[in-house]
């Protein structure tokens, strides 16, 4: 009877805890509880030249919503020419998120977005829009407003006669990498990788 007691015992308890996700341990689950990249709007994260072949594009990624009647607008630089154009709702599919393509390279794009955001029964009409730095030549982008450039330039002040003929590797000179948000980090790192990342 005892036995029998602690089997039934053992197998809800490991019914229980076979049920409950892998989020609610200690360590965040697998893909972490803390979500790392930067998002602009009401949707998903800016993936800057999605399929690493053509740069001057971009995807708004939908954030898990359904996405309908987009619109998109790249606000014309100087002298530029303006970009405007209706995606079509399979598309919104296809790429898992609103497409943008036409950007101006080495450039900070303005980019005007107009769609119907679907969640449940909640429907609502949302104009935004978004920054984004696009490179002159292909180099990751991080896809954040903050961006500016790809690469940085160096202002001499003052060049000390002791370090004249010395070359310096300068490293990190982006706080994330855009791929590297969407990496699986289990917490909490230990070793190299926590001096890579600036938790706030």
């Amino acid at each position: 009877m005892k036995f029998k007691y602690a089997l039934t015992s053992l197998a809800l308890s490991v019914a229980i805890l076979s049920s409950v996700p892998s989020t609610s341990f200690a360590i965040g689950g697998a893909s972490g509880a803390k979500v790392d990249y930067q998002v602009q709007g009401k949707i998903g994260e800016v993936v800057m030249n999605p399929y690493d072949i053509a740069p001057l594009t971009a995807v708004i990624r939908n954030g898990g919503y359904q996405l309908r009647d987009v619109h998109v607008r790249i606000v014309p630089k100087e002298n530029g020419q303006e970009i405007a154009y209706k995606v079509n709702n399979k598309y919104l599919l296809t790429y898992g998120g609103i497409p943008v393509f036409g950007l101006y390279p080495d450039y900070v794009n303005t980019v005007e977005v107009e769609y119907t955001r679907i969640q449940g029964s909640k429907t609502e009409n949302i104009k935004e829009s978004y920054k984004m730095y696009a490179p002159p030549a292909y180099i990751e982008s991080a896809g954040t407003k903050e961006e500016q450039s790809a690469l940085f330039t160096i202002d001499v002040k003052k060049v000390s006669p002791e370090f004249k003929d010395r070359l310096y590797l300068l490293n990190n000179t982006k706080d994330k990498s855009g791929n590297g948000t969407r990496t699986v980090w289990n917490n909490p790192t230990g070793g190299g990788i926590r001096m890579e990342l600036h938790y706030s």
